[in-house]
């Protein structure tokens, strides 16, 4: 039985937006969704074969040179499987951030090890969300998607206007500003914590001390806290 995952289904609402080639729609899941769902390239090229076995997309061969290419294209019954996923209950949110693993096995290491773990992470945290910035500038640019809606340029079909290179899909702003809002809140809360806990960790006598004691009592209360800040008993 062939069964899909969330990559599968992230490739499917790809091309339900246009049909693409084989390299393009790895390309633009590299672009638009490894901040919250990365795969590998070779695991994009076995989920878009997956998309033909179970009927979701249809290929063919298209020349490109003296070679040929796939274009992939969506079916009526993919349309109909990310309708239904659509409507589905999402798994738990995942995290797959080593730092954090590496800091949970913390107190096999030194002190100058975690926190420079932790910093690492800071530093990938805060790139990537450079790399989000940047493509909301882009977005807010005079002749962007943004300005396309505001001069009524947002009815999908025909002719894409390019902007940067690339065709702009306007009618799609309102759902990838949801997106991005929350993947940068998350980016700016690992980038300061981690920031700050590595900090505090590369002053600890070492990873094992129990002097460290009372400082884990006042973050241990600090977590609780926001717990009750968010979720107050009546």
């Amino acid at each position: 039985m062939i069964t899909a995952s969330p990559a599968t289904f992230g490739l499917l609402g790809m091309l339900s937006v246009r049909s693409w080639t084989g390299y393009e729609l790895t390309q633009q899941m590299r672009r638009s969704l490894r901040f919250i769902w990365p795969s590998s390239e070779g695991h994009l090229y076995r989920e878009q074969k997956r998309l033909v076995d179970l009927g979701w997309a249809s290929v063919e061969e298209e020349a490109a040179g003296e070679r040929t290419r796939n274009r992939y294209t969506i079916t009526d019954l993919g349309r109909a499987a990310l309708a239904e996923w659509l409507a589905s209950k999402p798994e738990e949110p995942q995290f797959r951030v080593e730092g954090i693993l590496r800091s949970f096995f913390g107190d096999q290491g030194t002190p100058q090890q975690l926190a420079s773990s932790m910093q690492t992470t800071a530093e990938s945290a805060r790139s990537m969300l450079d790399e989000m910035l940047g493509f909301v500038d882009e977005y807010l640019e005079e002749g962007g998607p943004l300005w396309m809606l505001e001069q009524g340029i947002s009815e999908p079909g025909g002719d894409r206007i390019e902007f940067h290179g690339r065709p702009m899909y306007p009618e799609r702003l309102h759902v990838v500003a949801l997106a991005i809002d929350v993947t940068t809140q998350l980016l700016e809360t690992i980038h300061s914590y981690f920031e700050d806990a590595a900090d505090r960790v590369a002053s600890w006598p070492s990873t094992t001390d129990i002097s460290i004691t009372p400082e884990t009592r006042q973050r241990l209360e600090r977590v609780q806290s926001r717990g009750q800040l968010e979720h107050p008993t009546s």
